[in-house]
């Protein structure tokens, strides 16, 4: 019984450890950031942003050259480096008192973190065998839910006492998370640095057409779904509804409860990126539908909207889980693995860009044009459940794979 609730012993189960042990800090210190940040080092929200922003820029310039050195170097070695330089970030952000050093700290963060993902990602397409590859990344994201809302729980009392002691508390915490996550990662298997075949390009994630294009699509798509709650449905119901903000602790609780319980159910069936085809169509269709039970509480009694928006948020949540389950396969699936961690990396950042259009969009649809909006961010989710299926399949004949050993993957999409 509890071998079905946990992974695959050995390299799947060590990483769904020191997944947990990582996000729960990291959950600690989402809930204390901002505060932190602008009532503690004085920072005012204008410089916070700023940050954010150039973090955000290094780690779409930088991710795609770690995933490149993971590959080279070999994941597990990166992975426990990237991790020692986050505990040692965190260590510092106790000693910013200006923009400056803030917005140098907050880069190194950015690209660390995005170096932990994706030589996490080749440390699983290294280390595990194909069919079970999805099914690891589904256990991973399961339990990074799991870490961040406990984290989030452990967040709450420096946030209550909102006192400097409290925010140092929690960084110098998350850095002991770090820490305690590196110990454990030396616990896996090490897997051996992949040399990239004679004449084929460094970087050959960047000449992948098909895998760029993929990327930057699930990357909006990704963003798009993941803010429906956090920011377009809290700015919904103040906007044009009569109901209590508090809707949206419960609806991010369906959320939560969803993703951490349902996320390896969801994975069954999907093991390569031919059977993503269909399971990327039906969630992204399904997100739509959600989309459009939101735009219909406008207006609405407050009994109905509660109910609407609890209605909607099972669909949506369901809709993740299946758009998840197809980005694992793809990404596994289309990488050659000789270039695991470059391609992770190059996904990483079709993420990030998501991250900085998605927010902007969503409030435009839905703040700007109301319950139409809603069935715009629909009609975009359902445009994007439409073009994925053929996305996949281009990869696909793009992509010429091999599996005996030594047998080298004909570089995608250079002719």
């Amino acid at each position: 019984m509890i071998s079905k609730l946990l992974p695959a012993p050995g390299t799947p189960r060590v990483l769904m450890f020191a997944t947990l042990v990582n996000t729960f800090g990291n959950g600690a210190y989402l809930t204390t950031s901002a505060l932190f940040l602008t009532r503690s080092v004085g920072l005012s929200p204008a410089e916070v942003a700023i940050g954010l922003s150039a973090a955000a820029l290094a780690g779409m310039v930088l991710t795609t050259p770690m995933g490149y050195l993971a590959d080279r170097r070999g994941p597990k070695q990166v992975q426990i480096a990237a991790l020692i330089v986050l505990a040692a970030c965190f260590t510092g952000l106790t000693q910013v008192h200006h923009l400056w050093s803030y917005v140098l700290i907050a880069c190194v963060i950015a690209v660390a973190d995005a170096t932990v993902k994706a030589a996490n990602g080749a440390m699983i397409a290294g280390a595990v065998p194909p069919g079970e590859r999805v099914r690891t990344r589904a256990f991973i994201r399961s339990t990074n839910n799991a870490g961040i809302a406990l984290g989030t729980l452990a967040g709450g009392l420096p946030l209550l006492l909102d006192v400097r002691a409290g925010y140092l508390a929690v960084l110098l915490g998350n850095a002991v998370t770090f820490l305690l996550a590196a110990a454990v990662v030396t616990r896996v298997a090490a897997v051996a640095p992949a040399s990239a075949p004679s004449g084929s390009p460094r970087m050959v994630a960047l000449r992948d057409r098909p895998f760029l294009t993929f990327a930057l699509l699930d990357g909006v798509v990704a963003a798009l779904y993941n803010e429906v709650l956090s920011l377009a449905l809290p700015l919904w119901l103040v906007a044009y509804t009569s109901a209590s903000v508090a809707l949206v602790s419960a609806a991010l609780l369906v959320n939560t409860i969803g993703c951490v319980t349902l996320q390896v159910w969801a994975s069954r069936g999907t093991h390569t990126a031919a059977d993503a085809v269909g399971v990327a169509r039906r969630g992204a269709l399904v997100v739509a539908a959600s989309c459009v039970l939101f735009g219909l509480s406008a207006g609405r009694p407050s009994w109905l909207v509660t109910v609407l928006v609890l209605g909607a948020s099972v669909v949506h949540v369901l809709g993740e889980l299946w758009l998840s389950s197809a980005t694992f396969a793809v990404v596994f699936d289309l990488a050659p693995d000789w270039a695991q961690g470059q391609y992770q990396g190059v996904h990483q950042t079709g993420r990030q860009i998501g991250n900085m259009v998605g927010p902007p969009l969503i409030t435009a649809l839905v703040i700007g044009w109301g319950a139409p909006g809603w069935t715009a961010l629909a009609a975009i989710f359902a445009a994007a459940g439409l073009v994925a299926p053929h996305v996949i399949r281009w990869g696909l004949r793009s992509t010429t794979r091999h599996t005996s050993a030594g047998t080298v993957p004909a570089v995608p999409a250079v002719t």
